[in-house]
């Protein structure tokens, strides 16, 4: 492959990224990040096991799982921004030495810091759900992490989630292009999730945003 396919390649992969990132594609979004979620647990599925549920919340609903989902990133970052930036930057590069640019190190966090990057939403979210009569308890919450400015340390401690267990909910995992973390699951949780409780997985870099 010569500069300029692989130039139409980058390309091509920004444009898929903004579709993706799209208004219309939202539940797709929804239902991949389920699926890296599963990936990581070995949870065998297949694409016709994701329901679109007629009311919302949940966002996705996987056999006896409600997932509601949501996205975690760097204070400041908007995907949207960022890929439709990229793709100007990609369109009008005309060799590969235009796209380089310098990245800061990303700084490490603690497995405590990276809980609380949760707060503000799970926050939000319970207070709104119980206005509109919502049983939190019947939810599978799934944070779909995407930092670029920080990298968790996962030889630190979680601590116990006691602030998003008052809220409620039925369930709560972690996952990024690199680990997932069942954060807890209660009783009446799948089994899935039960049987994954508090326990960090790791695995070779994936798929992020």
């Amino acid at each position: 492959m010569n500069e300029s396919d692989y130039l139409r390649l980058l390309t091509r992969q920004a444009e898929q990224a903004n579709d993706f990132l799209s208004n219309a594609r939202k539940w797709e979004r929804e239902c991949w990040a389920c699926q890296r979620l599963l990936q990581a647990l070995g949870v065998p599925h297949r694409q016709e096991d994701f329901i679109e549920p007629a009311q919302q919340p949940p966002d996705v609903l996987f056999r006896d799982a409600s997932f509601e989902v949501f996205f975690v990133l760097d204070p400041g970052r908007r995907l949207n921004d960022e890929w439709r930036e990229e793709l100007v930057r990609r369109r009008t590069a005309r060799s590969l030495s235009q796209l380089i640019r310098r990245e800061q190190r990303p700084r490490r966090i603690n497995c405590a810091e990276l809980q609380a990057r949760l707060a503000p939403t799970l926050r939000k979210k319970a207070h709104n759900y119980r206005e509109r009569g919502f049983d939190l308890g019947e939810l599978d919450l799934l944070a779909f992490v995407s930092l670029k400015r920080e990298t968790p340390d996962f030889n630190t401690p979680f601590p116990p989630p006691t602030e998003y267990l008052r809220q409620g909910w039925r369930s709560l995992s972690l996952v990024g292009p690199t680990f997932c973390r069942v954060l807890f699951a209660h009783m009446d949780a799948p089994d899935f999730l039960r049987g994954n409780l508090g326990r960090s997985v790791l695995f070779d870099m994936g798929v992020g945003l």
